[in-house]
């Protein structure tokens, strides 16, 4: 018989009952696999690992097969009982074989394995811990068992429900250790045999309840731990070793945090009850800034604060052991027995056992063990693989100074089973703390790798408008967004408040932009948490219709795509359209030839739109060479301000050339105010680098407001000599306006005074009305010109006044043809009338008056004199004609005829004698001027 058939004979006869571990796969026969050993490493707050070495007598078990199994891995304990360690064995290796005859390893892990093999990225808005954690548990419902200690619940009474919690790019396992961390609260594995696995995750928040962690079962059947040696004849299981371990701690923990919304910090500062060291040992605090991460109120901050300074004394001091107790499990409890660090006036000291790291061999036969070293080679290099193997799994584990790998395998190879473990005091509350100190840090946050983009949606978390309400905001201006990856887990409307940074911000002042409902939008994280997005700005995601194709080398064989914007004119846009995406830019530098739009990304700026529609308002920025141009538009009555080089514009499309300097339009109604006045000027103002001239200078109005004076003093003074009707006031008044001075910030610079409107012409100003054109002032009026002025109407013409017109003319010379004042009706009559007084007319030298074609007729209410300087007079007087002559009465005539008396009546024109009160008024009502009656 070969060595094989004789080891195989030989396991044969190691019946289940006399081995001290024994294995149960699901789907394979009971005894098809045999342990030789295995190692399993326990720990609070992770998952447990077990690797298995086994043997088997089928050397060609496939080894799928064996992967998803769930497995149970049973212990004879001291007492004759069985303990169980279920799993799910998830890896697989064959280590060796001969003939029929073959040793694998099986590595095996409880449920809560499968959590930390899936990741996913999901968002709950306002849901409590417990509904977080349990939405992601359900996702496993052929595996997953768990349920809340009472302490659980009752810490979960004062945890508040969470507005929003992200879970990104994280495994389900690291993303409820996080949660949990953060309120203090932890999970261990127990065995249940009612669960779908054999065991269940039991989640606790406070490990000095007795709710929490379960006594051990040896430690309860035996009424505690003995601390004794190891021997083969012992008939109970013991603790060999024990070591107290103190480090130095923080003996008080501050936290302070800022309530963004309430404006105030929020600050609690809580001190240890514990004395970490002796009396040299320096007391050192630990302060920790939440920021905007805060808890909500002052209680919750002490809580936390709380939780921080209790995860710091569960580190002061730990307890590290070693053991032969096989029931030993992590989350369990203990009551030591005999042990040698008792203080005198102590009882009897209860630990909660933190971590475990066991090894488990089946003792076989001298013989038996050396031909499966000679067949498959040595166990204990094996055993510490997978020592390292299980260690490596768990994110807390503790460095061991008693667990040198080579005694805890020998003990186990003498013992069959040994352990070491770490333990506190079971009244002092543990609290997980990470290896990046989480735990002593307030909430660890989900990590933000950088930042993402999202879409911004409304209330209900639609992503499309709904006619006008584009705009989802709340009194604060913040808006609700929706990353990309949302939406698989039925989290699509699970959406928060976030901000929107501002280039500028302040009270009642800054920047303002808010960006809506379908715009993609930069979202950066506070302090790299997920959970404090905040929004920098908006981001264009739109392809346009045309433009260069990217191809390999940028190789463009079809120019049809730059064609679309050779039809953009004057007065129509093209190329502006959507191939995919929603936003495209205004302004693009896609087609910068001649034939296309002419715009090599010169143009830039801002434009809104209205909402649910097509209006919008824009400040644009033209920046070709040359050609700079500003322009203020909105679509609203078409009313914009152009500046600079006046161009036609279509969008993206720079048009034709209209011109350069300014253009202030609108269709509708327009209004210039200025409370102090103002002033128009087409005079230039110096503008160089070495000499600029003031905003308000107007040295061009001043010269012509001087030069109106002068004419004006010279034609008063030339009336009044001409003893007709002068200036009733000058122009000083005017002068004193127009060369004003004005303290402005302090200095005096050029500038009115009074809020007068000013228009300054260098060459001319023309005033033209379609329909009418009015002049009034409260005052004086005063029209001047230095030379010609002409008053031409196309109808009539009146001039009123309600005192006196003066008219002179000649002032200095006659005018052409030794005209000085012509009055000419070229059709109808000329009446001159003087309604209350006299009519006087008077002429230095001869008056003459002449008809052309009909006669003159002289006629008076009483009488007609004609008078001459010599003293000749010819008066009609009632019926009577005298003539009077100092000198001869000469008649010349062809016949001479005295007839008798004879009458002749005339009409004479009606004179008004009174005021009429009425149409005085209604003509001040009207503004006209008034009448007599």
């Amino acid at each position: 018989m070969d060595a094989a058939s004789s080891l195989l004979s030989r396991l044969v006869r190691f019946s289940a009952d006399s081995r001290l571990f024994r294995l149960q796969i699901a789907g394979h026969a009971e005894d098809r696999f045999l342990v030789q050993a295995y190692v399993s490493s326990e720990q609070l707050h992770g998952v447990d690992a077990s690797e298995l070495i086994v043997l088997s007598l089928d050397a060609e078990c496939p080894l799928k097969s064996l992967i998803g199994c769930h497995a149970t891995l049973e212990t004879r304990l001291a007492d004759g009982t069985r303990s169980r360690r279920t799993g799910l064995i998830h890896e697989a290796a064959k280590l060796g074989g001969d003939g029929g005859f073959s040793r694998y390893r099986l590595r095996m892990a409880p449920w809560p394995w499968l959590l930390g093999q899936s990741r996913t990225s999901r968002v709950w808005q306002d849901k409590s811990l417990l509904d977080v954690v349990e939405d992601v548990l359900r996702g496993f419902p052929q595996h997953a068992d768990w349920t809340w200690s009472a302490d659980a619940l009752d810490v979960l009474t004062r945890v508040p429900v969470r507005s929003y919690t992200v879970q990104y790019r994280q495994t389900h396992l690291d993303f409820i250790s996080r949660l949990l961390l953060g309120e203090g609260m932890s999970w261990r594995v127990e065995e249940h045999a009612a669960s779908p696995q054999g065991h269940r995750l039991v989640f606790f928040g406070d490990s000095s309840q007795r709710s929490a962690l379960a006594e051990d079962v040896t430690s309860a059947a035996d009424g505690g731990l003995r601390f004794h040696g190891a021997r083969a004849q012992e008939t109970q299981d013991s603790i060999q070793a024990l070591a107290a371990c103190r480090s130095l701690q923080a003996a008080s923990y501050t936290l302070l945090g800022y309530d963004d919304q309430n404006k105030q910090a929020i600050a609690a500062s809580i001190p240890t009850h514990h004395a970490f060291g002796g009396r040299s040992a320096p007391r050192l605090e630990s302060y920790d800034s939440a920021g905007l991460n805060a808890p909500d109120d002052s209680q919750a901050t002490d809580r936390h604060a709380r939780l921080m300074m209790e995860a710091a004394e569960a580190l002061n001091k730990r307890w590290r052991g070693r053991s032969t107790v096989r029931s030993l499990r992590a989350g369990s409890r203990f009551t030591l027995m005999g042990g040698p660090l008792r203080e005198p006036h102590q009882g009897q000291q209860e630990y909660a056992v933190l971590s475990v790291l066991g090894v488990g061999i089946n003792q076989l036969p001298a013989d038996t063990e050396a031909s499966l070293a000679e067949l498959f080679g040595p166990l204990p290099p094996l055993l510490e693989e997978a020592i390292a193997a299980c260690l490596q799994t768990q994110p807390l584990h503790p460095d061991w100074p008693l667990a040198r790998t080579d005694t805890l395998i020998e003990q186990a190879r003498s013992m069959g089973y040994a352990n070491v473990f770490e333990a506190i005091r079971a009244d002092i509350p543990w609290r997980p703390v990470l290896a990046d100190g989480s735990g002593l840090q307030r909430r660890p946050h989900a990590l933000a790798r950088g930042s993402q983009s999202a879409i911004v949606v409304g209330y209900w978390g639609e992503t499309q408008a709904n006619g006008p309400d584009e705009i989802c905001c709340d009194r604060l201006g913040r808006v609700r967004i929706r990353f990309h990856w949302q939406g698989r887990h039925d989290d699509a409307a699970a959406t928060c408040w976030v901000r929107v940074g501002q280039r500028c911000a302040g009270p009642g002042m800054g920047l303002q932009f808010l960006p809506r409902i379908g715009q993609e939008v930069l979202v950066q994280f506070i302090e790299n948490d997920l959970e404090r997005p905040i929004i920098l700005g908006a981001l264009y995601n739109g392809r346009g219709e045309g433009g260069v194709i990217p191809t390999p080398g940028g190789d463009v064989k079809d120019s049809s795509s730059m064609d679309v914007f050779a039809m953009a004119s004057d007065t129509g846009i093209s190329g502006q359209g959507n191939l995919a995406g929603t936003q495209a830019p205004t302004w693009h530098g896609a087609s910068a030839d001649r034939d296309g739009h002419r715009n090599p990304a010169a143009q830039w700026g801002i434009r809104s739109k209205e909402f649910g529609g097509w209006g919008y308002n824009q400040l644009l920025f033209d920046d070709s060479d040359g050609q700079g141009r500003l322009q203020f538009k909105t679509t609203q009555a078409g009313s914009e301000l152009n500046l600079g080089h006046l161009i036609h514009s279509a969008d993206n499309y720079r048009g034709s050339f209209r011109g350069t300097g300014l253009e202030l339009r609108t269709d509708a109604y327009g209004v210039i105010r200025a409370g102090a006045g103002i002033l128009f000027s087409s005079y230039r103002a110096q503008h160089r680098a070495h000499h600029r001239d003031p905003a308000a200078d107007n040295t061009g109005l001043r010269a012509m407001a001087r030069q109106a004076a002068h004419i004006s003093k010279s034609f008063d003074e030339a009336a009044r000599t001409h003893r007709t009707v002068g200036m009733n006031q000058g122009l000083d008044a005017m002068k004193q306006v127009v060369a004003g001075q004005a303290e402005m910030a302090g200095q005096t610079l050029p500038g009115s005074t009074t809020p007068v409107i000013q228009i300054a012409a260098k060459e001319g100003l023309g005033v033209v009305a379609g329909q009418h054109l009015q002049l009034a002032n409260g005052s004086s009026v005063s029209l001047m010109a230095g030379q010609d002025a002409q008053h031409i109407s196309g109808h009539q013409f009146r001039l009123r006044t309600q005192q006196a017109i003066g008219l002179l003319a000649g002032a200095a010379a006659a005018g052409g043809q030794g005209i000085g004042l012509q009055v000419i009706a070229a059709q109808g009559d000329v009446a001159a009338q003087a309604q209350a007084d006299a009519l006087t007319v008077q002429a230095r030298d001869q008056l003459t008056v002449v008809s052309a074609h009909a006669g003159v007729d002289w006629a008076a209410a009483k009488k007609i004199s004609l008078s001459t300087a010599g003293g000749a007079n010819i008066t009609i007087d009632g019926g009577n004609i005298t003539v009077q002559c100092p000198g001869n009465l000469v008649i010349h005539a062809g016949q001479i005829w005295l007839d008798g008396p004879v009458r002749g009546n005339v009409i004479l024109p009606q004179m008004p004698r009174q005021i009429c009160k009425e149409c005085l008024l209604k003509a001040a009502r009207q503004g006209a001027p008034g009448m007599l009656k």
